[in-house]
């Protein structure tokens, strides 16, 4: 079916653009770590760069070649050493180890409850060889990863790359990592692993209660966006929205983390409420960590004299109330390096 919808033209990518920045504003956001650059996209990026309106910080990755030739290679340094900020940064890699779990194509070592246990896209020894190469490069690595086969196959290929290349501090992560395996979680710290997740992977909806759960099982969907489970095995969590699969608002995903509830507080108590993390916690996934993750926390992620003045005001104190209330809060303004990127009607 997309095969029929026509390819938007430059100046649809260009207005397109203009609201998404608009609406991030709105939603208090002052960065975004983009993992599915489209080369298309870029004349509209680089045509509001020169207009000046560019109200976010973006941190892109490139998608993964398997075997890239010295051309490609050679391409993607060059964008990286070309594009270092303060406004658009370069420096990742992306890669899919495996699926989602709704569709049964996340990589498990136990079958699903409908049967199955998903395929990896990759053999060890290719993930091995394919992580080791960019690694070797300099790039940090972002693995999509979710089930927990493909998430230890994640680190076996980051603990294999850093053995053969003798490299160490290059941040790599995994993104969404829903599913990891208890005794996979001590590794993330060990490598030095950031665990890339998305607050609102743990939003009990309908398709978390009638899909997600019932394939995996209630073992391992008690375990399942278990954020607390990296916070207490110390592992950097970095949280995101994975928009536009799910919402980019952050106030929406600090609620979610903080209650695991939906935004009208279903089920009672939480989706395993013992899973649940403190707002405060979920603020610093979404500033400090998610600024570590970019290699931004001596110019980010936290207020303090020195640093580039993002920052967003709220109506009310969200770590100070209870965590039921936090939709309440309203975004009143949101600042970009000393300017003013959205201000609410009656702020």
């Amino acid at each position: 079916m997309g095969r029929l919808v026509p390819e938007p033209s430059t100046e649809e990518r260009y207005q397109a653009l203009l609201r998404l920045l608009d609406r991030a504003a709105s939603y208090g956001l002052t960065s975004v770590q983009n993992a599915s650059f489209d080369e298309a996209d870029w004349p509209a990026y680089e045509r509001v760069a020169a207009e000046g309106r560019l109200t976010l910080r973006f941190y892109w990755s490139l998608p993964l070649v398997k075997d890239p030739s010295p051309e490609t290679l050679a391409r993607y340094r060059e964008r990286r050493d070309r594009h270092r900020g303060p406004l658009v940064k370069f420096g990742a890699v992306k890669g899919f180890v495996d699926g989602v779990i709704d569709a049964r194509t996340a990589a498990m070592f136990e079958p699903y409850t409908t049967g199955g246990t998903g395929l990896p896209n990759y053999t060890q020894e290719e993930l091995n060889r394919a992580v080791a190469l960019y690694d070797r490069a300099g790039f940090q690595l972002w693995l999509h990863a979710i089930g927990d086969r493909g998430v230890q196959m994640a680190l076996d290929a980051y603990e294999s790359a850093a053995q053969a290349n003798g490299t160490s501090g290059r941040r790599h992560r995994i993104e969404h990592a829903e599913l990891p395996l208890p005794a996979d979680l001590p590794r993330f710290k060990a490598l030095g692993v950031i665990a890339s997740t998305q607050a609102m992977f743990a939003n009990p909806d309908q398709t978390t209660l009638e899909n997600f759960a019932v394939v995996l099982g209630p073992e391992r969907a008690s375990r399942a966006d278990a954020f607390r489970l990296f916070d207490d095995a110390g592992v950097v969590q970095a949280f995101g929205s994975d928009w536009p699969v799910f919402t980019m608002e952050v106030l929406r995903g600090i609620h979610c983390a903080a209650t695991r509830t939906t935004e009208e507080g279903k089920p009672a108590g939480g989706w395993y409420p013992e899973n649940r993390i403190s707002a405060e916690a979920a603020l610093r996934h979404f500033t400090r960590d998610a600024a570590y993750a970019s290699f931004d926390e001596n110019d980010k992620g936290t207020l303090a004299v020195g640093k580039l003045a993002d920052f967003v005001v709220l109506s009310e104190d969200i770590v100070r109330q209870p965590p039921d209330r936090i939709l309440k809060a309203r975004v009143l303004a949101t600042v970009l390096g000393g300017r003013e990127t959205f201000r609410a009607k009656d702020f």
